[in-house]
């Protein structure tokens, strides 16, 4: 299912009776707003704390959370009050459940604000444009490469933003198994075979990113032009956060895994998505796997 919002959906936020909410989620970088074609999702440190329809009712934040809290329900003349609510309710959920699943969510909300809307994001060479994508397995992050050099930015001639999906691995125990680094490779290569399936998924990415920046979801990017068309490839990408380097998962599961991939690595600790730090599978295992002393060697 397409992920843009319809016009009429969109200029609530713009301007309509949704307009508070979107203005509250601007000025609040801990919130993220994804966009969900017939509703619109609110997270918090990954986890969905707010759904708005296209009625715009909105919906509670899931009972796997509330634990049998009470908390106030969302409207549009309580949306603030519940809020920070819901916020205490999921850092509780992550302090002491012992089912807390939303570790690579958080990180890829993180991704997302250090990219999107932090100081730096329009210095980075990726914009997010959507997060846990369904159709691709599950794709965790889909970003919009576009170099962050001058001439990149004024989109010339030969140059085309190319729509990327990293795949988040977070610790040891996420590398192997059902859900692991192969069977979401499997499903990249799967989904890309299908050219009508990619030529649908493209203009739908072109279009949330267009709104988001309506929306001023991704910021500093106002004066740049319009993006019409994207490169004909789509990367994939692994990027793995906190692994641990005494076990041997990783360089386990690359064993099986006979297809080329790519890996990012750290830009000096933070969030910040680089084109430079991309590197192909030999070099990875060169670096990481072989303890290499010099990522520029």
């Amino acid at each position: 299912m397409a992920r843009k919002i319809e016009t009429t959906f969109l200029n609530e936020f713009k301007t309509g009776i949704l307009n508070p909410l979107l203005s509250y989620v601007q000025n609040d970088d801990t919130l993220d707003m994804e966009l969900r074609g017939n509703s619109v999702i609110i997270y918090y440190r990954g986890g969905k704390i707010l759904t708005i329809n296209e009625s715009c009712e909105m919906v509670e934040l899931d009972k796997q959370y509330l634990s049998g809290k009470i908390i106030e329900k969302p409207s549009l003349a309580t949306f603030e009050k519940y809020l920070p609510q819901a916020k205490h309710i999921v850092d509780y959920f992550i302090l002491n459940s012992k089912h807390n699943h939303l570790g690579e969510k958080e990180i890829q909300q993180r991704i997302v604000q250090e990219n999107n809307y932090s100081q730096n994001s329009s210095d980075t060479d990726y914009f997010i444009i959507d997060m846990e994508y369904q159709d691709i397995g599950r794709a965790d992050i889909v970003a919009l490469r576009w170099d962050s050099t001058s001439s990149a930015r004024k989109l010339p001639k030969d140059y085309l933003p190319t729509i990327t999906i990293f795949e988040v691995k977070q610790g040891f125990k996420s590398i192997s198994g059902k859900s692991g680094m192969k069977s979401h490779l499997t499903d990249f290569i799967n989904f890309v075979a299908n050219k009508a399936k990619i030529d649908a998924f493209k203009q739908d990415m072109i279009a949330i990113f267009e709104q988001k920046k309506e929306l001023k979801l991704i910021r500093n990017i106002d004066k740049y032009k319009r993006i019409d068309q994207v490169s004909e490839n789509i990367e994939f990408v692994f990027l793995l956060a906190n692994y641990k380097p005494a076990s041997k998962k990783l360089e386990q599961e690359l064993e099986k895994i006979d297809d080329d991939c790519k890996f990012i690595y750290a830009n000096t600790m933070g969030y910040g998505l680089y084109a430079k730090n991309i590197i192909d599978k030999q070099r990875f295992i060169k670096l990481f796997l072989c303890k290499s002393p010099s990522i520029a060697e």
